[in-house]
């Protein structure tokens, strides 16, 4: 019998041999482990394994777990000495790079916190780096999961092909697990969003392939995607029954079924009864591993109660009801507030259940709160592009919600309801310049100082996920849950006011045989609203047709000719007739006389908030059956919310100076057609009325003016000059175009570059101090939203987030002659005249109308012979243009 000592030597021999490089470190490993605990020197002896472990490490799931099980022997009895720091960084970090793989990390922002601490500990040259760089990308990515972060989850695809570049040259296994694991991402991400998965799972099942038959992660990514591709509808193939992957427990698998059954319910077109009592029978088993302090329960108590809605759904039952208020009303407790990722669709499923059972609690207050979720989401985001996906369900909860405000009789609780869901990123984008205020006033200077300094930098990435959590939290913790809300019937009142307007109008389509609305906010008197039975702007032929053709133009190239084609005019007369029919009309006609205050010496004036596709109606340009137009008898402005209505009102007013800078056609270097009567209409306007504002561009005769051809960097110096002389005005006679399907906005100038809106308040946040009174873009489609209608982001739009006071912007390609007529006659009017911004607009299309106008004596003849070869009554040449802000 051999004496146990001795063993006990000739194992820690065989560990000694294999450290120093001359054995086998299997056989090393395992006789470690077999060496009881407690054994003298069995942490250093453990420690001297992990060395060669780490500098010769793969990336490979066998070996990482080998290093993870002599890792946790070392860290049970650690060694005095000097390489120990850095190896137990290494040996942690994989410890956690596993746990993310295998879905064993409860906080994952803990563990991002620790894996870059460990980083810094391991430091640079690190023979774990790789690895190192591999876990903090796997756990940013499941952090970007949980906080809904879309612009790190965007990221995530190429963040991932990175790790290759981080492990070197040649490493053709990190190459593979790149592929995999970027292939991964793209299928989650696309799954967040509710996009087709049928092309990321091809290219993931690819990646997949290219590993070794017997590689763990191979046969992890392959059962996920066959799991997926059976759930909509593909074929699985390459994957056998069976040979699911050792190393996952049963929890693993029982969790990883939930996940499946959520995928089948939340798409809502399952109407297999069998399908969903096995969905139901998988989410109980996931729920009950789900311990009482597991992060994701929320997510589990939630899952349970969708498929028990979903079968009260097949089966035309409330059986299972009561089962899902209680599950909901406790996820609803767990989750906590608007910060948890899964706040709105807890809130939104606990409302529908609410609705189904005819409680005593109020769904229409429930669904209220579910929009805060939704604020929260869209502030933390770090850029416009992912603001706007998560924007992406508010505006349609909004209007959701507002039936069951219109429901329960309450108008004033709809407005809130619409706004709530309502340009939420241009509302975030506007709210970033408070933030810091709001901080030291809730007694946090020094998270104010990093938010200051990040926003002076001007770069969005200065502002990341993290940090806009921190702030939110740090706020909404503390009561200022008003940051999330629109602002109530007070605030919208004093903000009419203040802008000498009588009415908020916010317009709801109609949809699947239910009328549409108006919903008024006037400035004296109680809120209310209007039944519109024709607001359906789907059952109009001629309607549909302008609306097809407006959002297809919305996305022309950027070498498109100037002015609206044949088709496009063609379809406004009859969509003018509409607009009355459906909305226009019985506003003016039938509650306009019912206003408590009736303004003197100046129309009507309604501030709209058109939703969803009402947003491309040119509702200014509403005709009576007698031929008369809307703005003949109202003014009509736009407003993105209420919330941007109290933001306009709240600004100090800025007069306009004689000073100011005029931008004239600037050369594009053939991106763009010439716009002769741009020029002239820059030029005439500055001459007649801002004699000492800057010109730049090029002039009527076609040469580069003296100060400046029109560069990007020529407006962009203006918008943050802090010199007095620089002026207040900035005209734009430009080319502008807008894409929704790359969803961004720009200005064309000198030499083809560009002006882009979603660089326009990082720019002006710059220069907090910069006062600017208007923003004239006379250009195409400047006032069109290029990320959905409710969101609103447009150029016009992201001035007046930056702190524009007042800004006009077009709905449409704008005809190059008579807008030159119209623009002149807008200055003549402001300035002359001395009306306010949206005055003199609704006063110069007025002008435009009267057969009888009477031409100003300032115009120049090269601008009257532009008016002789138009017709400025037509309504293209004038309807296109929009006032916003004061």
């Amino acid at each position: 019998m051999t004496d146990p000592a001795q063993e006990r030597l000739l194992r820690y021999a065989e560990i000694a041999l294999a450290a120093s490089g001359n054995g086998d470190l299997d056989a090393a490993i395992a006789a470690l482990e077999r060496l009881p605990a407690g054994s003298p020197g069995r942490g250093t002896l453990a420690a001297a394994l992990l060395w060669p472990l780490l500098r010769d490490l793969r990336m490979e799931l066998p070996q990482l777990h080998r290093v993870e099980r002599v890792f946790a022997i070392a860290e049970a009895d650690p060694p005095d000495a000097p390489k120990w720091p850095g190896m137990r960084a290494g040996g942690r970090v994989i410890s956690l790079m596993l746990a993310t793989l295998e879905d064993r990390v409860d906080d994952p922002h803990a563990a991002l916190a620790e894996v870059e601490k460990l980083a810094a500990e391991a430091g640079p040259g690190s023979p774990a780096a790789p690895i190192i760089e591999a876990a903090r990308q796997g756990l940013a990515f499941m952090t970007a999961m949980h906080d809904g972060d879309e612009s790190a989850i965007r990221q995530l695809p190429e963040r991932f092909r990175l790790l290759r570049d981080a492990a070197g040259p040649g490493n053709a296994q990190v190459d593979l697990l790149g592929d995999v694991l970027a292939a991964a991402a793209e299928v989650m991400a696309a799954n967040q969003r509710g996009e087709d998965l049928a092309e990321p799972l091809r290219r993931m099942r690819e990646a997949a392939e290219r590993l070794p038959e017997d590689d763990p992660l191979r046969i992890s990514a392959l059962e996920q995607v066959a799991k997926m591709e059976s759930l909509i509808g593909g074929a699985p193939r390459g994957f056998a029954p069976g040979s699911e992957d050792p190393l996952r427990t049963d929890a693993d698998r029982a969790l990883d079924r939930a996940h499946a059954a959520m995928l089948l319910l939340d798409r809502g077109e399952e109407n297999d009864l069998s399908k969903i009592e096995t969905a139901i029978g998988q989410l109980r088993e996931a729920l009950a591993l789900a311990g009482a302090d597991d992060l994701r329960r929320p997510f589990h108590l939630a899952g349970l109660a969708l498929a028990l809605y979903r079968r009260t759904e097949v089966t035309n039952s409330t059986a299972g009801l009561d089962e899902a208020l209680t599950l909901l009303a406790e996820a609803r407790d767990l989750a906590g507030g608007p910060d948890h990722p899964q706040w709105s669709w807890i809130n939104d499923m606990l409302s529908g259940v609410q609705q189904r059972l005819g409680t005593a609690a109020a769904p229409h207050h429930t669904s209220m709160d579910g929009m805060r979720g939704h604020a929260f989401r869209v502030m933390t985001q770090s850029d416009l592009a992912a603001a706007t996906v998560a924007a992406a369900d508010a505006a349609r909860e909004g209007l959701d919600t507002a039936r069951l405000f219109l429901q329960a009789g309450d108008p004033a609780g709809a407005i809130t309801a619409l706004d709530a869901g309502r340009g939420l990123a241009l509302f975030a984008a506007t709210e970033v310049g408070r933030v810091g205020a709001r901080l030291r006033a809730a007694g946090r200077g020094d998270l104010a100082t990093r938010w200051d300094d990040a926003v002076a930098s001007g770069k969005p990435d200065r502002l990341p996920t993290v940090l806009r959590r921190e702030a939110l939290q740090v706020l909404t913790g503390q009561g200022t849950l008003g940051l999330l809300d629109p602002p109530g019937l007070p605030e919208i009142r004093a903000a009419l006011r203040a802008l000498d307007a009588d009415v908020l109008v916010y317009l709801m389509p109609g949809r699947q045989g239910l009328p549409g609305y108006a919903l008024v906010a006037p400035a004296d008197g109680p809120p209310g609203y209007l039944t519109l039975p024709n607001l359906h702007p789907d059952r109009d032929l001629e309607v549909e047709h302008y609306l097809r053709t407006a959002a297809r133009r919305d996305m022309g190239p950027a070498d498109a000719g100037p002015g609206p084609d044949t088709a496009f005019t063609g379809s406004l007369d009859a969509l003018c007739r509409w607009a009355w029919r459906a909305a226009i009309g019985p506003i003016v006609d039938q509650y306009l006389p019912r206003l408590r205050s009736r303004p003197s010496g100046r129309p009507p004036r309604i501030v709209l908030v058109p939703t969803d596709r009402l947003a491309l109606i040119p509702w200014q340009a509403a005709r009576r059956p007698d031929g008369r137009y809307a703005i003949e008898s109202v003014a009509v402005s736009q407003v993105v919310s209420a919330r941007m209505l109290c933001h306009a009102a709240a600004l100090p007013p800025v007069p306009i100076a004689p000073t100011g800078l005029f931008v004239g056609d600037p050369d594009t270097a053939r991106r763009a057609a010439d716009l002769p009567a741009a020029r002239l209409e820059a030029y005439s306007i500055r001459r007649a009325f801002y004699r000492g504002a800057r010109y730049v561009g090029r002039r009527p005769d076609d040469s580069v003016s003296p100060s400046g051809p029109g560069t990007a960097d020529e407006v962009s110096n203006w918008l943050v000059s802090s010199s007095p002389g620089a002026g207040s005005m900035l005209h734009l006679a430009c080319h502008g175009f807008a894409s929704t399907g790359k969803g961004t906005a720009y200005l064309l100038l000198a030499d083809g570059a560009r002006l882009t809106a979603e660089t326009i308040g990082p720019l002006l946040a710059r220069a907090p101090e910069r006062a600017i009174s208007l923003v004239v873009l006379a250009g195409c489609r400047t006032g069109r939203a290029i990320s959905g209608y409710d969101e609103a982001y447009s150029l016009g739009t992201a001035f007046l987030a930056a702190g524009v006071r007042s800004v006009l912007a077009t709905l449409w390609p704008i005809p190059d002659a008579a807008t030159s007529v119209l623009m002149f006659m807008f200055h003549h009017f402001l300035i002359t005249g001395g009306r306010p911004v949206w005055d003199a607009l609704h006063q110069a299309q007025l002008w435009m109308l009267d057969p009888r106008r009477r031409v100003p004596e300032q115009m120049p003849r090269d601008l009257r012979r532009e008016l002789a070869n138009t017709d400025p009554a037509e309504v293209a040449a004038w309807a296109g243009f929009i006032h916003w802000g004061r």
